[in-house]
């Protein structure tokens, strides 16, 4: 797909709104009603249901049982279901691999929730500080990616990404976007 293509399934999909021609999570619109479910979420919720997700993104090999699992390749993936800016339910871990030997391979399964319904964060293995604080920072990892996925959405599509969504970090791990996009911004000094 080329930009152009992906900007006007987007327009086409604002134009017919109970139309299937986008896919959730390649909508801002969608992605950023995640973001506000998830921005709401009780942070003791957060700390249980997310603890095995931080521990997996720095050490995915221990969450699957396959000794040729190459594991720079794997992406962790955490699916959350929210409706009227709650989150409603989180599933379980599901990661993607290759083998050494290049087979793509799946390690747990994705719920049978609605798309429309489904935010899906997707984070290769990272290495985190040693002084992080999963209860002082996780929270700020995960609405920094669900952030940095807005952004690439945008990127995807040809566009700038509106301010607030011009982060740093992970989001959308395949894009047609330009991936200099954040090394042509300007910085600024403090």
């Amino acid at each position: 797909m080329t930009q152009v293509e992906e900007r006007a399934k987007y327009a086409a999909q604002q134009e017919f709104p109970d139309a299937d021609i986008l896919y959730p999570m390649w909508d801002p619109d969608h992605v950023e009603a995640g973001l506000r479910s998830l921005s709401s979420y009780d942070v003791e919720a957060f700390h249980e249901e997310f603890r095995e997700f931080y521990k997996a993104i720095q050490a995915p090999k221990e969450y699957v049982q396959d000794p040729e699992m190459d594991e720079a390749t794997a992406v962790v993936n955490k699916t959350i279901r929210f409706s009227e800016d709650r989150v409603v339910d989180v599933a379980d871990l599901v990661v993607e691999y290759q083998r050494e030997n290049g087979q793509d391979r799946v390690a747990g399964s994705y719920p049978s929730w609605p798309d429309e319904e489904t935010l899906v964060l997707h984070l290769p293995k990272v290495e985190l500080a040693e002084d992080f604080v999963y209860e002082d920072q996780m929270e700020d990892v995960v609405v920094s990616h669900v952030m940095a996925q807005i952004r690439d959405i945008y990127l995807n599509m040809g566009e700038d990404p509106p301010e607030e969504y011009r982060v740093e970090g992970i989001g959308k791990l395949h894009i047609v976007g330009d991936e200099g996009w954040m090394e042509a911004q300007p910085t600024t000094s403090g």
